[in-house]
């Protein structure tokens, strides 16, 4: 089975395959019509305005030093 990158194939208890992990800033543009069928395709409206994880986590640390300084 060919690899691609930002798709990983996951296996139920009984080692089938079973799942497929799908990256969606890789795959959005791709995965859209396929979404909106599911009638989701509201979901990526927006996308490119979206927090990556290192933006959200140092956000968060911003903020909850904020309330610990304003707390003390």
């Amino acid at each position: 089975m060919n690899a691609i990158q930002g798709v990983t194939f996951e296996k139920d208890i009984t080692g089938a395959n079973r799942y497929i992990r799908i990256d969606i800033q890789q795959h959005a543009e791709a995965l859209q019509p396929f979404m909106q069928t599911l009638g989701i395709g509201s979901f990526f409206d927006g996308w490119e305005e979206g927090l990556t994880s290192e933006e959200f986590l140092l956000a968060t640390k911003q903020m909850l030093q904020k309330k610990f300084n304003d707390g003390n």
